[in-house]
């Protein structure tokens, strides 16, 4: 494939991928009718993807960086679309439990290695690199509808149709991995610099430090679409304006990465991501309070600005480890956005004790000591460079 050709099977495959990832929560209601659950119970679901979607990945990322095994990418896919076509069969809780497990298995596989060769050796980088970024995001904004349309009119044996995007792709995605051969990932030089190097100390530090900013943006980030329609219905703006909310978080959002990928190409990662981190950690204070037009304008630009974060925070792991870009992958997908979505249950915790002002204040703060580690990163890189 040329680059067009191979960034185009990357960017649908990231779509279907995050289209599976977010069928689940609209279909709660019938999955509790289904199987006699409590919310705790249902709970379990979003448990269970998240957990094998998160922890899982460093592992996967790592072996991704060292062999490069040919079937880690359609096996991903498919992983996806068999946990989550057959919901549509079984009829045992805990049997849907584990195909929800392994279908985050799969993301869990395809992030790091998708990522990796989505990130290529040029200028635009981060234009490129948001392209298949977004495709992600339009996955999320789809898939509640399509779930929603097929068990509506097929019941939750609809659910299997979702296996053929899967199956479609394989042929793709088992072509990815000659693109640019002999050197993967798209990076110039000659093979022997692709070798993967030891882990010194001083890229540890990097790497926690950055772990550590995107943990505390991705705590701020994940409570929004979370929050946020219950917000506008404890103002009495109705659970409609509540759906228009997170409608507009989830278009600022595909707006959003193209053009801070775009600007961090031109002004640089570190600049772009400090300002559009800052600004949108700020404007929390501010959205219990706002009226309900400036409520959604706000509310689109933190969909722009917080959901660019992953994108601005995977390529500088990739700079930052350049031989290991599955590994640097799942150190921003893995354990930062996990760790940020394992904290929602003590945001909604916060918010039961002291109501949304503070709630949302305490995310403000949390957004904003990101910025520490991240300046740090930034300080420590143009020292070495």
């Amino acid at each position: 494939m040329r680059r067009a050709g191979h960034l185009t099977a990357l960017s649908i495959g990231h779509l279907v991928n995050d289209l599976y990832g977010t069928v689940l929560p609209p279909l709660y209601p019938l999955l509790m009718r289904l199987y006699g659950l409590t919310y705790s119970l249902v709970g379990l679901y979003a448990a269970a993807y998240l957990i094998s979607s998160a922890i899982l990945q460093p592992l996967f990322g790592h072996v991704f960086d060292k062999h490069k095994p040919k079937v880690m990418l359609p096996l991903s896919i498919l992983l996806g679309g068999v946990g989550i076509g057959l919901l549509g069969l079984v009829k045992d809780y805990v049997l849907s439990l584990l195909l929800v497990a392994a279908a985050g298995t799969g993301s869990a596989i395809f992030h790091p290695v998708a990522s990796a060769y989505s990130s290529y050796e040029s200028s635009r980088r981060g234009l490129y690199f948001s392209i298949f970024m977004i495709a992600g995001r339009v996955g999320a904004l789809v898939a509640p509808f399509l779930a929603l349309s097929l068990v509506g009119l097929l019941g939750m044996e609809g659910l299997l149709l979702l296996i053929i995007p899967a199956l479609a792709l394989l042929y793709f995605l088992f072509r990815v991995e000659g693109f640019e051969e002999p050197l993967p990932n798209g990076v110039n030089g000659s093979r022997s610099e692709q070798v993967i190097q030891p882990l010194s100390l001083g890229v540890l530090l990097l790497t926690g430090l950055v772990a550590l900013a995107g943990v505390s943006a991705h705590v701020a980030a994940m409570s929004i679409p979370s929050f946020i329609s219950l917000l506008a219905v404890s103002r009495g703006l109705g659970q409609e304006f509540g759906g228009l909310l997170l409608t507009a978080h989830f278009l600022g959002a595909i707006i959003g990465v193209p053009v801070t990928g775009w600007l961090s190409d031109i002004k640089g990662r570190y600049q772009v991501a400090l300002l559009v981190l800052g600004s949108s950690s700020a404007l929390l204070i501010l959205l219990p309070s706002l009226d309900p037009g400036w409520m959604l304008l706000v509310v689109t630009f933190q969909g722009a600005g917080f959901v660019s974060m992953t994108t601005l925070l995977i390529l500088i792991m990739h700079e930052i480890m350049p031989s290991r870009k599955g590994l640097a992958t799942s150190v921003i997908y893995g354990v930062a956005l996990g760790g940020g979505g394992l904290s929602t249950p003590l945001i909604g915790y916060l918010i039961d004790l002291g109501g949304f002002s503070y709630g949302f204040t305490v995310l403000s703060l949390v957004g904003l000591l990101s910025l520490i580690p991240l300046s740090l990163v930034w300080r420590l890189r143009s020292r070495a460079s």
